[in-house]
């Protein structure tokens, strides 16, 4: 697999990679073999997904396309964020009398993990983030990929009563800006504990959030309409359309495969 070097040596395999972070005692980028080793395993398995992923038809068609068809090489320090959510969900996982982890899910050339589901029926779907703002969640995509994690346990004879998300922000609690320390409770509200300030859009680090129930049909109709057009788009060969966000901000395909004017 190739990447590209976060020191500016350009594109090279991950095993030079490696290789150039055990032959300088303090490699240029920051990183070391191990970091790295680690960084490079995760992304091996990324890659060898053949299959349509919940988050492949949740998420832009065209970046997703180009991920199974003609991976770019990712710049080592950006798959960092991505590899620290791998690591919370992995300290997450864990069943037991009241709760279920990472089930699999299926339904139609469909696959997935629902993160956890509880005995009685709801369902968390963990996601992390930075920065989180409680007055703007649940954010993007988000409720239509817990609630295609809900319709395919359904179908596979799983109840499912409740849908929420689990908001993990990776910079921690908030933080008196005056402070610079973590709020606490004081007097029923989120306030520094030392000047007693008020901290607005405060939380602890982590925030749930309830996400809307959509109907068996809302849920099904959009499945089977983004599934169809990624399977169609990889048979035939053919690029989907660009479904321009923020998120094309982070795609390693952006410049090359959508804005390729950015690169003159």
């Amino acid at each position: 697999m190739n990447i590209t070097c976060s020191a500016g040596k350009g594109v090279m395999t991950t095993e030079a990679c490696k290789a150039c972070a055990l032959k300088e005692e303090h490699a240029p980028c920051g990183f070391d073999y191990t970091l790295l080793k680690a960084l490079f395993s995760s992304s091996e398995q990324e890659r060898r997904r053949n299959e349509v992923h919940v988050t492949d038809i949740t998420g832009c068609l065209r970046k997703s396309f180009l991920d199974k068809t003609n991976p770019a090489p990712e710049v080592v320090h950006e798959t960092l964020t991505r590899w620290l959510g791998t690591a919370v969900h992995a300290g997450i996982e864990g069943s037991d009398v009241v709760v279920d982890s990472e089930l699999p899910v299926s339904w139609e050339g469909l696959v997935g993990k629902s993160d956890i589901v509880y005995k009685d029926g709801r369902l968390v779907d963990i996601k992390t983030t930075r920065w989180i703002y409680p007055e703007k969640l649940p954010y993007g995509s988000h409720v239509m990929q817990v609630n295609i994690y809900a319709y395919m346990l359904r179908k596979m004879g799983r109840e499912i009563n409740r849908l929420q998300i689990q908001y993990i922000d990776m910079s921690g609690p908030s933080k008196c800006r005056k402070c610079r320390v973590p709020v606490r409770w004081v007097d029923g509200e989120l306030k520094c504990p030392v000047c007693n300030g008020f901290v607005k859009g405060a939380h602890l680090g982590a925030y749930l959030v309830e996400a809307q129930l959509l109907t068996d049909a809302e849920i099904e109709t959009y499945v089977i309409d983004r599934k169809e057009a990624l399977q169609g788009s990889l048979e035939m060969g053919m690029m989907p359309e660009m479904e321009a966000g923020y998120l094309c901000a982070y795609c390693a395909h952006c410049n090359v495969n959508c804005f390729p004017e950015a690169q003159d």
